[in-house]
C-alpha cells in the first residue's frame, strides 16, 4: 500500500526528500540576486581616482571668489601656476579666514585630496605669507554650453564615496551650503578638464538655488574662463534645464 507522506515539524526525516530541491532553490536565488546586483552596479557612474595625497603647505595669492583658492607660483608643470580649492573640516568652507586675505600672499597648511586635474586643500591653518603676490594670470575663454552635473568640491575628489549622483545629493547639498566649492563636472572634457569650479554671472559664489540643482545633469550657459590653470565657469543657474 503507498503511503503518502506525512509532515512532522518535529522530524528531521521529513525534509530529506526535498533537500536537494531546496538546494538548488537557494542556489538559484542567491545567483539571481547577484546577478541583479551586478547589473545594477554596472550601471552606475565610476566614482573615479579620487584620493587623499597626505599633508601639505602651500604657499601662494589667494583668491576668495567665487570661492576660496590659492594660486601656488609657476613652476615647469605649471608655468601659469596652479590653482587649488580650499575648503575647511567637515562640511564648512573657509570664507571667514579668506575674506580678508583675498588678493594676498598665503601659506595654507593641511591634508589634500585630487581628482583627475584638480585639487583640494582641506584647510587646518591660513595666514599670511611674507612675499609678492602677483595677480594670476587670466584668460577669457568665451562662452560656452555645458552639459554636467554639479557636486561639492569637497566629496566629488575623493572625501565621499560615491562623491556625486543622486545618492549624495543630501550630502552635497549640506556642504555646499556649509561653504565647501561646488564643482560642475561635464560629461566631456572642456580645454582639457572634466572639473570645474562654478560660480554666478558676476564671480560670486551661487545663490541658495542651487540646491535644487545639485547632484542631477543639467545643461547650462556660461562664460569660461582660465585663473591660472583652473577653469572657472561662471552661470546663471535660473536658466539651466535638463539635458
Amino acid at each position: 500500500m503507498k503511503q503518502d507522506e506525512f509532515f512532522i515539524g518535529w522530524s528531521a526525516r521529513t525534509a530529506r526528500p526535498h533537500a536537494w530541491f531546496l538546494a538548488g532553490v537557494v542556489a538559484l536565488l542567491l545567483g539571481g540576486l547577484g546577478g541583479l546586483a551586478l547589473a545594477l552596479g554596472s550601471t552606475v557612474n565610476d566614482p573615479g581616482s579620487g584620493a587623499f595625497t597626505g599633508e601639505h603647505t602651500l604657499t601662494g595669492v589667494l583668491l576668495a571668489q567665487p570661492y576660496p583658492v590659492i594660486v601656488l607660483d609657476p613652476d615647469n608643470t605649471h608655468p601659469s601656476g596652479h590653482g587649488v580649492l580650499l575648503s575647511g573640516g567637515g562640511k564648512r568652507g573657509v570664507q571667514a579666514a579668506a575674506g580678508p586675505l583675498d588678493g594676498r600672499r598665503v601659506r595654507a597648511s593641511g591634508y589634500g585630496t585630487k581628482r583627475g586635474t584638480l585639487d583640494m586643500l582641506l584647510v587646518a591653518s591660513l595666514e599670511p605669507a611674507q612675499g609678492e603676490a602677483p595677480a594670476p594670470a587670466r584668460q577669457p575663454l568665451g562662452t560656452w554650453r555645458l552639459t554636467g552635473e554639479i557636486c561639492d568640491g569637497k566629496c566629488v575628489l575623493g572625501v565621499m564615496r560615491p562623491g556625486s549622483g543622486l545618492s549624495h545629493k543630501a550630502c552635497a547639498n549640506v556642504c555646499v551650503a556649509g561653504g565647501v566649492p561646488p564643482v560642475l563636472v561635464t560629461t566631456a572634457p572642456v580645454a582639457g578638464t572634466q572639473f570645474l569650479l562654478i560660480g554666478d554671472p558676476a564671480g560670486h559664489p551661487l545663490p541658495d538655488a542651487l540646491r535644487d540643482h545639485m547632484a542631477i545633469p543639467q545643461r547650462m550657459d556660461g562664460v569660461l574662463e582660465r585663473v591660472a590653470d583652473l577653469l572657472v565657469f561662471r552661470t546663471d543657474l535660473a536658466a539651466a534645464v535638463d539635458p
